[in-house]
């Protein structure tokens, strides 16, 4: 069955069915959603036929999920009825986590039951125990790692037929947990190509916006936090701080995060300042390629941490779309980052340092030629990053020898 697989992944005339299992709320406004549909869209777009299971849970977003995410109408949205812990006014914590997770194995295993899937896929460890064991081939793809029950997270990936993770750190990180390393391949995230070329093609933002067309405009779009996080927007406001006192002139625009994130970090903001910088809060994602291609200077920062999710497990869609946009980036240097791009590609800075920031953003500035060769080869390099053919290769990969 696993050559079967991998032999009709490469021969794209002869589709495979394919169910895609997930534990999280769709659509949902954070980057795993779009995520998800990304790559199930590259799935259809590679000729497979692809059925999305999801649990049916409250969601505050009035759109469906084709319409949210412009989506393949060719995905068939399978919603499954599970225990909902957003449904109660407080939050059960880890208790609600363990219920909604077992409530949701069993409806899967009877919706799995019902029909017949040439592969099985998941970013949702938590729903291995509904899917293996079934005869069907599992593709998991790692976004994190647990802190929790090790060893029979261990024993799932081991009896996976493929275990995808976003960075070389996290590979290497599931070796030492004992997962075998035959199993395991690095596939960070990917971008949608064609919606940059569209953007690039028009400058409407800046006069939407009333930005004028000489003046510096440094952006940031994202989220504001991950998992409880900070994505380092502090220190790029350090940052701002440091050229405003410089006398540099400059529009900074930062889209993404909730309005009680932006008060925080506006609250001590002298009004000269805060007029430079334009907070748009969460943006549809349609708009953000506009956005990116309008910019300058795009920037993604992080803070100082050893935390795993900055040493280990980020693969940044953002910075993906920054590449895609032809804009020069000034990036936090962490490990996963590596993976991506290299000094060739982007401008690095130490995580958490907002005054080795503002320099690195000064010499885009002052240096747009040097700047501009970097953004081209960056540009360059995400051609093989696209949701299309990084599916091809975790599909051409999931056969054992």
């Amino acid at each position: 069955m696993c050559f079967l697989v991998s032999y009709l992944s490469e021969r794209y005339d002869i589709p495979i069915r394919i169910a895609y299992c997930t534990n999280v709320r769709l659509p949902s406004e954070r980057a795993h959603g779009h995520q998800i549909a990304q790559v199930c869209d590259a799935l259809v777009h590679l000729g497979h036929g692809v059925t999305l299971f999801a649990p049916c849970r409250r969601n505050l977003i009035e759109q469906n999920y084709h319409a949210y995410y412009g989506a393949e109408r060719g995905i068939k949205l399978r919603y499954l009825d599970a225990f909902d812990n957003n449904r109660y006014p407080v939050p059960l914590g880890l208790p609600g986590l363990y219920l909604a997770n077992a409530s949701l194995r069993r409806a899967l295993r009877r919706a799995l039951d019902a029909e017949r899937f040439d592969l099985l896929y998941t970013r949702s460890p938590g729903l291995l125990p509904a899917l293996l064991h079934r005869g069907t081939p599992v593709i998991l793809e790692l976004h994190q790692l647990p802190r929790l029950g090790r060893r029979s997270f261990v024993r799932n990936c081991n009896a996976c037929t493929r275990v995808s993770c976003l960075t070389s750190p996290m590979q290497s990180a599931l070796t030492r947990m004992g997962v075998d390393p035959r199993k395991i391949i690095v596939e960070g995230d990917a971008v949608d190509l064609e919606i940059f070329a569209e953007a690039r093609k028009s400058n409407a933002w800046r006069r939407t916006h009333s930005i004028p067309l000489d003046m510096p405009l440094i952006g940031y779009a994202g989220q504001l936090k991950s998992m409880g996080l900070s994505k380092g927007v502090e220190v790029l406001m350090n940052a701002l701080r440091e050229l405003h006192a410089q006398e540099q002139e400059f529009r900074a625009v930062i889209a993404g995060g909730p309005q009680e994130e932006i008060l925080r970090l506006t609250a001590n903001i002298n009004p000269a300042l805060q007029s430079s910088i334009h907070f748009l809060g969460t943006i549809p994602h349609r708009e953000v390629p506009a956005l990116m291609t309008a910019s300058d200077v795009l920037v993604y920062p992080a803070p100082a941490s050893n935390h795993p999710y900055y040493m280990r497990d980020t693969s940044p869609l953002k910075l993906f779309e920054y590449m895609a946009s032809g804009t020069p980036i000034v990036c936090a240097d962490l490990p996963p980052i590596r993976d991506i791009a290299s000094e060739q590609e982007v401008a690095f800075v130490p995580p958490g340092d907002p005054s080795r920031m503002a320099q690195a953003i000064m010499r885009v500035i002052r240096e747009p030629a040097e700047a501009a060769q970097r953004a081209a080869r960056a540009r360059e390099l995400v051609q093989k990053h696209t949701w299309e053919k990084r599916m091809q290769r975790i599909l051409a990969h999931s056969s054992l020898h």
